[in-house]
């Protein structure tokens, strides 16, 4: 029953190396060496905020010396690094990353920002088995709207203190965080969601055994049954909110506290919502998407913007019968930063 979160891959050869705006070689030739990795090596700059009984980690990345404006990327629910290696048999490496390989997208007056996962830093191995149990200790929807909502307040205070704009961009499970996210933080001006729906997980589940039953690829007591399951579940992981005991390869507190409808928040918003989803979506169907517009032109609420990406995955790829593939990421950022600069203007509160 998980729900794979976004993550953006890249295959990087010790040898043969395209340009990126990242330094890859150079990052590389270091790890090959056995020397550690850093945010810096990157060109990105680590910030910590010390709570009481916690520490929050943010990185930021910037084209020009003083960006006027700020963009945080909420990602999805991968347990990682912000940026992970991983070596083959052949001696060559790769990375997979929470967010970009290359910035083009982000306007020059734009501070980007992302926040660590509880118990990841910014760069490692990527070894997937080596979760830290303060990640499964700490994930919910309340911890990451928690840890992104003081990072915005940190730079707020510290370094842009007069933002023109403050843009949020939620994708899979981001989605849910920006939802929320923004009903917290008022100076948030524009909000970018995808990858989600407008009910909870649980929800989508029992969509998509009911769309197995129409494609023929189970039956409709098998897929009964399934849905009973879940709706049980669910049942169960909702008075144990706060329990770290595992179900379906995520934590209780994980399930419930992500249960809460993003319609719900979503609605509360007066600010600009720009959504996005992909029609082959194989990890939220777009009939849950749909959720969101549907309500919004019931309630007669015109501040959602609604595209749909036409025979897109998750990941906004298009996979052409030819078998070629066509990325819509970098050019989705791009349309949701024309789209915040053409859409009307709300104040940093």
């Amino acid at each position: 029953m998980k729900k794979t979160g976004f993550l953006i891959c890249i295959y990087f050869l010790a040898v043969s190396v395209k340009a990126q705006k990242i330094p890859f070689k150079s990052i590389t030739e270091k790890i090959k060496s056995g020397q550690g990795v850093t945010a810096e090596d990157f060109g990105f700059k680590e910030n910590k905020v010390i709570l009481k009984n916690d520490t929050v980690v943010f990185y930021t990345y910037q084209k020009t010396k003083n960006p006027s404006s700020i963009y945080i990327m909420l990602p999805g629910s991968d347990a990682r690094n912000i940026y992970s290696y991983h070596k083959d048999t052949d001696g060559s490496y790769w990375y997979n990353s929470l967010t970009s390989f290359d910035f083009s997208y982000l306007p020059d007056n734009y501070l980007f920002v992302i926040v660590a996962k509880p118990g990841f830093g910014f760069c490692g191995n990527g070894d997937s088995s080596n979760i830290p149990q303060k990640y499964w200790d700490r994930t919910s929807l309340q911890d990451r709207v928690m840890r992104a909502n003081v990072s915005i307040n940190f730079i707020r205070k510290n370094i842009i203190k007069n933002p023109k704009h403050i843009a949020a961009f939620g994708y899979s499970e981001g989605f849910y965080v920006g939802s929320k996210l923004a009903t917290i933080n008022k100076s948030i001006t524009h909000l970018g969601i995808g990858g989600g729906g407008g009910l909870s997980d649980f929800y989508d589940f029992i969509l998509s055994n009911q769309k197995a039953v129409l494609k023929n690829k189970t039956n409709v007591d098998t897929a009964i049954k399934n849905n009973q399951k879940i709706i049980s579940t669910l049942r169960q992981v909702m008075p144990d909110s706060a329990s770290t005991r595992f179900v379906y390869g995520y934590t209780s507190k994980r399930w419930a506290s992500f249960s809460e409808p993003a319609v719900q928040n979503l609605l509360q918003l007066n600010i600009p919502i720009y959504q996005v989803h992909g029609t082959n979506d194989e990890s939220t169907a777009i009939e849950s998407a749909y959720i969101v517009p549907v309500e919004f032109a019931r309630l007669r609420k015109d501040n959602l913007t609604f595209k749909v990406y036409a025979n897109c995955d998750h990941s906004l790829i298009e996979r052409l019968p030819n078998g070629k593939e066509i990325h819509h990421w970098d050019d989705m950022l791009r349309d949701f930063f024309n789209w915040i600069s053409n859409s009307k203007r709300t104040t940093v509160n």
